[in-house]
C-alpha cells in the first residue's frame, strides 16, 4: 500500500506515516502477515517518519557509496539505537545499493561496526523495472537473464528470515563522521604517481 503524503509544502509528510502505522495496528495488519516491509525516508529527524521503528523487529538502511548517503545513513543508526532503549529493535544491516564500489561503506561500517547484507552494483533493470511498474521477478518471466539480479534480493531475504541477531549500532558523532568521510576525499589513499595515470583517470 502507499501512504501519500499531502501536497508539496502543505502538510507534514511524517504525520501521514504515522497515522498510516496506527492504521494498520488497528487493522491487526502485523499480526496477520509473516512479513511487513515499511520504506521510508532515509534522514529519520522526524518522529512521524521514525514511527515504523517502534513496531519493526528489525531496521534495513539502504544507501550508496556516497558521503550524502552514508550521512543520512548514520541518522537511520542513531533511530535505532534511540528506539531500541524501549523496543526489542535491531538493526539487521547495511544494504548497498546501485554502487561500483563500497570503499567508503567499508570505512562507515568499519566505525560504526554493522553488518553488511548486500551490496548490489549499477544495474540498470533495476531502474527499468520500477518505469514498467513489474517487479524484477516479474520481468524474468519473459527474460530469464535477469536471474541473477534476483538472487541478489533473494540473499537479503534469506538472511532476513533466518532472524538474525541484529546489532544495536554505536552512531558516530556527526563532526566524527564528517571528518571519516570528507577525508576520503580530501585525501585519497591511492594518489596519482604519473601523469600517465592521471590521464588514465581523466579517460574513465
Amino acid at each position: 500500500m502507499e501512504a501519500g503524503g499531502p501536497p508539496a509544502g502543505a502538510g507534514c509528510g511524517g504525520y501521514v506515516v504515522g497515522e498510516t502505522v496506527k492504521l494498520l495496528k488497528e487493522l491487526n495488519a502485523f499480526d496477520e502477515y509473516d512479513v511487513i516491509l515499511f520504506d521510508v525516508l532515509g534522514d529519520v529527524v522526524c518522529g512521524g517518519f521514525a514511527a515504523p521503528l517502534n513496531y519493526a523487529d528489525y531496521c534495513l538502511i539502504v544507501t550508496d557509496n556516497g558521503f550524502d548517503a552514508l550521512f543520512a545513513a548514520n541518522r537511520i543508526a542513531a533511530s535505532v539505537r534511540e528506539k531500541a532503549r524501549t523496543h526489542p529493535l535491531r538493526l539487521a544491516g547495511l544494504i548497498g545499493n546501485r554502487t561500483s564500489k563500497r570503499d567508503l561503506i567499508d570505512k562507515y561500517v568499519e566505525a560504526v561496526p554493522m553488518p553488511v547484507l548486500e551490496i548490489l552494483p549499477l544495474i540498470e533493470d533495476i531502474r527499468v523495472s520500477r518505469v514498467k511498474g513489474k517487479t524484477l521477478f516479474e520481468m524474468t518471466e519473459s527474460d530469464p537473464s535477469l536471474d541473477y539480479v534476483c538472487n541478489y534480493y533473494l540473499n537479503i531475504a534469506d538472511q532476513l528470515l533466518a532472524m538474525p541477531e541484529g546489532v544495536v549500532p554505536n552512531d558516530a558523532p556527526d563532526r566524527e563522521l564528517f571528518t571519516l568521510l570528507s577525508d576520503f576525499y580530501l585525501n585519497p589513499e591511492t594518489p596519482v604517481k604519473s601523469e600517465e595515470e592521471a590521464l588514465d583517470l581523466m579517460m574513465v
